[in-house]
């Protein structure tokens, strides 16, 4: 059903992103075609980008399905934790202060409540 959802709601909006945003679409479009990309290797790299989004979110679909909508949410604040931190140590990308003080929160959020909730007793199904 997620997928039927998606292609509906990419036919819905295309027009009105294309209305509201189409000549901002082909300046991008003609500036990464100038760099030296072929059309045909940008219009590979943005279906390949597409379809790995949809495939992240059906992934997420089925992990909230299979976990506590927190257990989830925290999962979802770690991974953005460690994609910063990726970028920082693969492209040296540099944290401000502000980034810094979010990851330490992040982190120090969720190893707190993986303390709680190792500490607090799981119900019992009815």
């Amino acid at each position: 059903h997620f997928a039927v959802l998606t292609i509906i709601a990419f036919v819905t909006s295309l027009p009105i992103a294309l209305f509201m945003e189409g000549s901002i679409a082909q300046a991008k479009w003609d500036k990464a075609i100038s760099s030296g990309i072929t059309a045909a290797q940008l219009g590979k790299t943005i279906l390949i980008s597409g379809i790995s989004f949809y495939l992240y979110n059906e992934v997420s679909f089925f992990a909230l399905d299979a976990v506590d909508p927190v257990t989830h949410a925290v999962g979802n604040t770690i991974k953005r934790v460690i994609l910063i931190l990726l970028s920082v140590v693969a492209f040296g990308t540099k944290m401000t202060p502000a980034s810094a003080a979010g990851s330490t929160i992040a982190i120090v959020g969720v190893f707190m409540y993986s303390i709680a909730k190792a500490k607090i007793p799981k119900k019992k199904a009815a």
